[in-house]
């Protein structure tokens, strides 16, 4: 079968988030290399490197300068959402793979994602885990990623916006709702699409490694946003696809307690039933089910922020 070419696209607003010392073009130097050490054939794919606003103009020659086969595209604002849909705007593969500045994939990464294609889907969801074996990256792993697994009927029950492939028609008519300001657009997306009937199926060979950030509190930062954010979805759910919006609709604020409970639930549930496939012991379950427990209170505690005082 005549295989189709795929435009990769990597926003940079979480390369410049880790706040280190090192430059943008640098801190991207690992996720580009990368993706030129693909199997895929090179002459079937495009990169796509999206900037915005907040890079200056000396940065943007230097990553001309360093990676001349690279494209380079703009979103106008440091938005997450926003540079990702700037980015399918100018893909011109059949395919649209989107991979965030802080991520390694594996070299057998786009083979393994666009081959599923093959069979009918419209979206394809890999494998994403925090790079290296220690115990903070396998630990943070579990709430930030292990919830996209393969379900009963075959379908991935979610996806991650560092770590998933379209159709580029799908993409393009379904485009990520920018006006979130973080968090929450992929599982926004999934629902959208699923509502529309799109097949949805997951490749855990298509691995992807993320960069771990620890310093300070930004584990418990990220979380709280992911609460925050997550009110800000349930606002701008006017189809009411997500099963949380009725309930804060009617409710508001009161309504986040019973809605973490229910995710809690659920955590546990996967966890249960797919530890083989998210990499864990059986005897490790209640390590992760307490973990999950304390990342869903956080995300509670901004969620709570988000609905008594919006304008955080």
């Amino acid at each position: 079968m005549i295989k189709p070419a795929v435009s990769v696209v990597v926003e940079t607003i979480t390369a410049r988030e880790c706040a280190t010392a090192v430059t943008l073009p640098d801190h991207l130097s690992d996720t580009i290399a990368a993706l030129h050490a693909q199997t895929y054939p090179r002459e079937l794919m495009e990169i796509i490197v999206v900037i915005d606003d907040q890079v200056d103009g000396t940065t943007v020659d230097e990553l001309r300068r360093r990676y001349p086969s690279v494209k380079l595209g703009s979103s106008g604002c440091s938005n997450y959402f926003a540079a990702k849909n700037a980015g399918a705007a100018l893909a011109a593969g059949a395919i649209i793979a989107l991979v965030d500045g802080d991520c390694v994939p594996a070299s057998d990464w786009l083979e393994a994602l666009v081959g599923r294609f093959e069979r009918g889907a419209d979206a394809v969801a890999g494998r994403t885990r925090y790079t290296g074996e220690s115990l903070l990256a396998r630990t943070f792993s579990v709430p930030d990623f292990a919830n996209v697994v393969e379900d009963q009927a075959g379908a991935a029950s979610a996806f991650n916006l560092n770590n998933v492939a379209f159709r580029r028609e799908v993409l393009l008519a379904n485009p990520l709702e920018a006006r979130i300001r973080r968090n929450g657009g992929c599982f926004f997306l999934y629902a959208r699409l699923r509502a529309a009937g799109a097949r949805i199926v997951y490749e855990e060979r298509a691995i992807v490694e993320h960069g771990l950030d620890i310093r300070g509190l930004g584990f418990v930062r990220k979380h709280f946003d992911r609460g925050y954010d997550a009110v800000t979805v349930y606002r701008l759910d006017e189809r009411a696809l997500l099963r949380g919006t009725p309930l804060f609709r009617r409710v508001g604020a009161a309504a986040l307690a019973p809605i973490v409970g229910r995710r809690i639930v659920l955590d546990w549930v996967r966890l249960a039933r797919h530890h083989r496939q998210i990499g864990i012991s059986p005897f490790a379950l209640p390590y992760f089910a307490a973990v999950v427990v304390g990342t869903r209170m956080i995300e509670l505690a901004g969620g709570l922020l988000a609905a008594l005082h919006p304008q955080r």
